[in-house]
């Protein structure tokens, strides 16, 4: 009898009746009710209908009449799991395995819930012990990759993600996470060839859309990428989607006139939106981007920032908590915290490490605040020149209660705009006093940063105006940057396919600092310099190239076969790149920072024309600390008689060589900077 209504029960289970099935359990509970096995059978019933908790209890049930039974730990695991009670589904997951250190489930089970938790390591330890017992599990190789993204890890993630995609070409999910760890990568062409895949193997799924937009933006490809943010909307309606859209700024402008027409349309978009009073729970998860290509617009970005920051405020609120809570100090240091997401070989890291290294640890102590990646020499050199080193997780609420923890007296973030999760985290106050270097350097619009800390010898008169932070202009470079040396052989113009007999005006920026009000100077040099050849860097994906070269052919078609890209190098090979130039052209309106300080290593004589904006003036700022204006334009057609000099004229360019390496010294190892800002930072406290 007993046996006949368990079958009957498992029937009924089997058809989707799971209240059926439920009924006839109890009968035969009823009948006897030392079963463990109709216990446990009763709770995959009730948890068909939702009723969790319940379910929960006959699991429990289970294991006090069979405590070694290793599907019963699983299936507790996996109801506590789903009431939100995930740190007691871990010792029921790791229960399990102990009993069974062959079961599959409990292992992949184990590893979800780990991820949930934010434990990446761990989970990845799971994940492998699954796959090592069911290699072919492209479930467990999508969740893997997804762990290993977090950690930074992302070449592995890519390869875990192919190897589910492998082994179940149409696994949407796992499509979805090949391109976002391609994306990483930049890889976009790849990557959009994923995230299509996926659209075609799911056609509502808004994940292959959003993440095609991504791809389609990194291309430059900014109207498709809009028209894909909007289809991932119209599937699911999140609000994200469509900030993502309005966000959407191109990398490589058409024309000034362009830039005007994108600035209103972004203007537009965030009015409209704050209008409708959208609500955004998450911003980092469904956002995720910031106005980065503002900056390169040659216009004041305050209003536009302020708007934007604006609309992040009323649509989530709780971006805005108050967290700052510094207890007394015994000792009477202050602690600062360092924040960035370019702790590794990177301009910030290279920026900011004599900073942090050189702080005064009698009257401060240093944290850093890193997230996750593969690490480098950069990343240890940073780690090692701080008192304490906090990784915080790519999640926006977890990375502030990390902060916040340490309560801190004062938050130093050395960029903002480039990276989502530091741009979002400075909406709280987690610091007395939180302040910003020029990392990237642009006003914010967010009411908690206190204090933009920039180089006085860089700002121009009433810069004030485009600040919402408040301006405190430092005396210095405001940085401790060690002067980079020159390769012992350095390469000659053959290695990078130059010609001997051509003068070299090198430009080594990222594309997307080539203003289209750049390109006439450039186009009026190599027209009254025949010999001319103006060397660009290529952007990460191919298709700026082409983007740029459009819009130069544009402005000159008869010279346009005289402009060369080349790839992007190392530090040894692009220092030489610079040393076999005639003459390092600074663009019009963003300055170089990082790389006319390696330039200026080298003596190279560097052609700029200060712009209106602080961010299109470090190499005048650098030349003004040396004493130096021979290379400082007032016009274009100035800048381009200064560039034709320098190259045409062997002994003059030799002159503002040996003036540039008579005063550089000026620039590196400059610990007044540092105590300046060691003094700003106790001043404002």
């Amino acid at each position: 009898m007993l046996e006949q209504l368990a079958a009957v029960a498992r029937r009924h289970q089997t058809d989707g009746r799971p209240g059926e099935a439920e009924a006839l359990y109890r009968q035969a509970l009823a009948l006897d009710g030392s079963v463990a096995s109709l216990h446990r059978a009763l709770g995959t019933a009730l948890e068909d209908q939702g009723r969790v908790e319940e379910a929960a209890g006959c699991y429990r049930r289970t294991l006090v009449l069979a405590p070694d039974d290793a599907d019963g730990w699983c299936d507790l695991g996996m109801a506590l799991r789903r009431l939100a009670r995930t740190e007691e589904a871990l010792g029921a997951y790791r229960r399990a395995t102990v009993l069974e250190p062959g079961f599959v489930e409990a292992w992949f089970n184990l590893g979800n819930a780990l991820t949930g938790l934010g434990r990446f390591e761990e989970a990845i330890r799971a994940y492998r012990q699954a796959l090592a017992l069911r290699p072919g599990d492209p479930e467990t190789w999508c969740n893997l990759g997804n762990a290993l993204h977090e950690r930074g890890r992302i070449a592995e993630a890519a390869a875990a993600a192919g190897m589910a995609v492998a082994i179940r070409p149409d696994h949407a999910p796992a499509l979805v996470n090949l391109g976002n760890a391609l994306i990483e990568q930049g890889r976009f062409r790849e990557a959009l060839a994923q995230f299509r895949r996926a659209a075609h193997v799911r056609p509502a799924d808004p994940a292959s859309f959003a993440g095609a937009g991504m791809a389609l933006r990194q291309q430059g490809l900014t109207e498709e990428a809009r028209a894909s943010f909007r289809q991932a909307w119209k599937l699911c309606g999140d609000p994200g989607l469509e900030v993502k859209e309005a966000l959407a700024l191109p990398i490589i402008p058409e024309s000034e006139a362009h830039i005007r027409e994108v600035r209103e349309r972004l203007a537009d978009g965030v009015a409209r939106l704050t209008g409708r009073g959208i609500r955004l729970r998450d911003p980092l998860a469904q956002v995720g981007q910031t106005c980065f290509y503002l900056a390169y617009h040659a216009a004041d970005d305050r209003p536009l920032q302020e708007a934007v920051a604006g609309l992040y405020e009323a649509a989530c609120p709780d971006l805005l908590q108050d967290r700052a809570d510094p207890p007394a100090r015994p000792d009477g240091r202050t602690h600062v915290g360092f924040v960035s997401q370019y702790w590794h070989q990177h301009t910030i890291a290279k920026l900011n490490l004599g900073l942090i290294r050189n702080l005064d640890r009698e009257r401060f102590h240093v944290t850093l605040f890193t997230t996750p990646h593969a690490g480098d020499a950069m990343r240890d050199a940073l780690v090692r020149a701080a008192d304490a080193t906090v990784e915080l997780p790519l999640d926006l609420r977890a990375a502030r209660d990390a902060i916040a923890t340490r309560r801190l007296d004062v938050l130093y973030y050395a960029d903002i705009g480039m990276s989502a999760l530091t741009y979002f985290l400075a909406f709280a106050r987690l610091a007395p006093l939180q302040c910003l270097a020029w990392g990237h350097p642009d006003t914010t619009g967010i009411r908690n940063l206190d204090r933009f800390l920039s180089c006085a010898a860089m700002e121009p008169d009433g810069a004030e105006r485009h600040y919402s932070e408040r301006l405190i202009r430092l005396p210095g470079t405001t940085l401790h940057y060690a002067r980079p040396r020159l390769p012992a052989r350095p390469k000659p113009r053959s290695a990078f396919g130059l010609p001997d007999d051509a003068r070299l005006y090198v430009c080594p920026q990222s594309l997307f600092k080539i203003h289209p009000d750049f390109d006439r100077a450039l186009v009026e040099l190599l027209r009254r310099d025949p010999r001319g050849l103006v060397v660009l860097l290529s952007g990460r994906d191919r298709n700026l190239d082409g983007l740029l070269r459009r819009r130069l052919a544009a402005a000159g078609a008869d010279v346009a076969a005289r402009f060369r890209f080349l790839r992007q190098m190392p530090l040894p090979d692009f220092l030489s790149l610079v040393a076999c130039s005639d003459v390092m052209l600074d663009p019009l309106h963003y300055s170089g920072g990082n790389t006319s300080l390696e330039a200026f290593a080298l003596g190279t004589p560097i052609v700029t024309w200060p712009g209106a904006f602080m961010r299109g003036r470090h190499t005048h700022g650098f030349y003004r600390l040396m004493g130096l204006d021979d290379c400082v334009a007032r016009d274009h057609a100035h800048y381009v008689d200064i560039a034709l000099d320098l190259a045409s004229q062997p002994d003059r360019r030799a002159h503002v060589i040996r003036r540039v390496l008579d005063r550089v010294p000026l620039l590196f190892d400059d610990t007044q900077s540092v105590r300046a800002i060691e003094n700003e930072i106790l001043r404002t406290q």
